[in-house]
């Protein structure tokens, strides 16, 4: 992996090559890209080879975006979610689902937030569009810090330690923009992930 000599420059990548854990059920795999020390966030994709359960993330909000494929039909008691290609899509980690594929193997990059620990915006640019935000920090809360993800076709960059303003409203703080920072040329499919918590845990 490259890095930056600066700890809060950009980290560049191929998830690609990133090592694949394998399901339990041996449904798929997943590559993590990065996940928080306290366990407030977690960013990773995962390769779906067939129907199956999904796993669930009891006090956690997610979002998917599916990047290669025809898409995923997520479905429980009351609860139905389809996971289109190049859509983000939000819904909960408390449920039982179970996933059905729609026409074949998929990608699904995950987003995954501790509810009142993280917020988060998912924006999809290029040759699709879509945006969507999930979390919530306490009103109040101060000393923020992000963390930001450009995904595409099997690479991804993180930036760590932008420093924010506290929160003056339940939410997330900055309203969901189209191609956020990125030039009006821009073609390729990205996914723009913006991730939030306070620097330091309260206790």
């Amino acid at each position: 992996m490259a890095q930056s000599p600066d700890p809060r420059g950009p980290v560049q990548a191929s998830w690609l090559a990133l090592p694949p854990e394998p399901w339990k059920n041996g449904g798929g795999v997943t590559r993590t890209l990065a996940a928080d020390p306290a366990g407030r966030w977690r960013v990773s994709i995962a390769d779906i080879e067939r129907d199956g359960p999904y796993s669930r993330f009891p006090g956690y909000d997610r979002v998917s975006v599916v990047l290669a494929g025809d898409g995923v039909m997520l479905h429980g008691e009351g609860v139905a979610v389809p996971l289109r290609l190049r859509e983000p899509a939000v819904f909960g980690g408390d449920a039982l689902l179970q996933s059905t594929l729609v026409g074949g193997p998929v990608q699904v990059l995950n987003l995954f937030v501790l509810r009142g620990g993280a917020m988060a915006s998912v924006t999809c640019s290029g040759t699709a569009s879509g945006c969507c935000e999930v979390g919530a920090l306490p009103v109040g809360a101060d000393g923020l810090e992000v963390t930001r993800f450009r995904v595409t076709a099997g690479a991804y960059e993180i930036t760590r330690g932008a420093e924010m303003p506290g929160v003056d409203k339940p939410g997330v703080d900055t309203p969901c923009v189209a191609n956020p920072g990125a030039p009006a040329t821009q073609t390729e499919f990205t996914v723009i992930l913006d991730i939030t918590v306070r620097k330091s845990i309260p206790d």
